[in-house]
């Protein structure tokens, strides 16, 4: 404080607008609320890091840790080997509904100002409507299917698609592979959501087909027992 007055000293890594601006005067109204303080500089303590910095990085964390509290990986049901272990915890994630969707959010107590899908605008996001059911998430299991040469009308739900049930006609090896490019594009839907709601990136879904047919090529040919693909 200085003298009667409250003086706010932000240090943010960038500038705040829209609502994170209201919101932030919002709390600089509360605080000027609590009453009177010893004159001099005083200092809030984050208590995820015990330190006075805050990081999203370990907000980020502390909102994994929510998600994922109290639950234990199935690898019986998730075990695909030709793909990286980061998509198999993808997959049981969304299988448990532990990606952080709107609406899994709002179920843990962290306030949100729409949990309208980001994309559509029009259902809650929950995990199935983000990667399954969206309008802009179909247009590109479309075009996988179609890369693949399958039916359009083919069953892809998330219960179906991670757990390798929408073609029951593959054994073996190509139940794998078509598994596998299941994986990854349910995983490319997701992270291309989170980079147009936190980098603002377009929703480009010629670029996320052309991503799953390039990262599910490069990590197939790199783990299978052949190496002639092309």
């Amino acid at each position: 404080m200085d003298g009667n007055s409250w003086v706010f000293l932000w240090s943010w890594s960038r500038t705040f607008t829209g609502r994170l601006n209201r919101e932030l005067q919002n709390l600089e109204d509360r605080i000027k609320t609590v009453g009177s303080l010893s004159e001099g500089e005083s200092k809030w303590i984050f208590k995820k890091s015990g330190k006075e910095i805050y990081s999203s990085k370990i907000v980020a964390s502390s909102i994994d840790d929510l998600l994922l509290e109290g639950n234990q990986p199935e690898p019986e049901t998730l075990r695909n080997n030709l793909l990286p272990q980061k998509l198999r915890i993808f997959v049981w994630r969304a299988l448990k509904n532990r990606l952080p969707a709107k609406v899994e959010l709002d179920k843990r107590g962290i306030h949100l100002e729409s949990l309208l899908c980001p994309l559509c605008n029009s259902e809650y996001e929950t995990v199935e409507h983000a990667i399954f059911s969206c309008h802009h998430a179909k247009m590109v299991w479309e075009g996988i299917l179609k890369w693949w040469g399958f039916n359009l009308g083919l069953n892809i739900g998330m219960n179906n698609a991670f757990r390798g049930l929408s073609v029951g006609a593959f054994s073996g090896f190509p139940k794998d592979l078509w598994q596998a490019i299941e994986w990854v594009t349910g995983y490319s839907i997701w992270k291309n959501i989170n980079l147009k709601v936190f980098s603002n990136d377009n929703w480009a879904i010629p670029k996320i087909i052309n991503e799953v047919q390039v990262k599910s090529f490069e990590w197939i040919k790199n783990r299978a027992k052949f190496h002639h693909m092309d």
